[in-house]
């Protein structure tokens, strides 16, 4: 009990540890996503969005993090069905109960090829209603900033 503890801490320390490179990388990415962030939603609240112009800003905004939102669980789901069949599912059937379920049912006959081609369609759904929410129209001025 001790040594594995003992691990796990040590691994714990180790992920937290980051080199001074590292911590610069993450600063700036999360500098850049904040900053688009402002630029998509000031571009819906001056309504020079197609969803934004055609009904609300504030339909825009939810409904382009809603698809964000909706797009992660999407992914997610696609690699956990692609990476859990070679899996033994007699490994996590006590412990995760609704994940053996649905690989049950995910995983039997051609049901894993027939799920991601239908999420590919759903993807392109997801990607095309972000698109009508947070791309600028032609011509669209926001903040001040340059057109380029």
């Amino acid at each position: 009990l001790i040594s594995t503890t003992t691990i796990s801490i040590s691994k714990s320390i180790k992920m937290l540890t980051n080199s001074p490179l590292d911590i610069f990388k993450q600063f700036y990415s999360t500098c850049l996503v904040i900053f688009s962030v402002v630029i998509v939603t000031a571009l819906m609240f001056t309504e020079n969005t197609k969803v934004a112009a055609d009904a609300h800003p504030v339909v825009a905004l939810v409904t382009m993090w809603l698809g964000i939102l909706w797009m992660s669980m999407v992914e997610g789901g696609q690699c956990s069905m692609v990476g859990l069949p070679p899996i033994d599912r007699e490994l996590y059937k006590e412990s995760h109960k609704i994940t053996y379920q649905i690989c049950s049912l995910g995983h039997k006959g051609d049901n894993l090829d027939r799920y991601l081609m239908g999420r590919q369609f759903m993807v392109i759904f997801i990607n095309f209603t972000i698109s009508l929410c947070g791309s600028p129209l032609e011509g669209a001025s926001v903040l001040g900033l340059p057109q380029w």
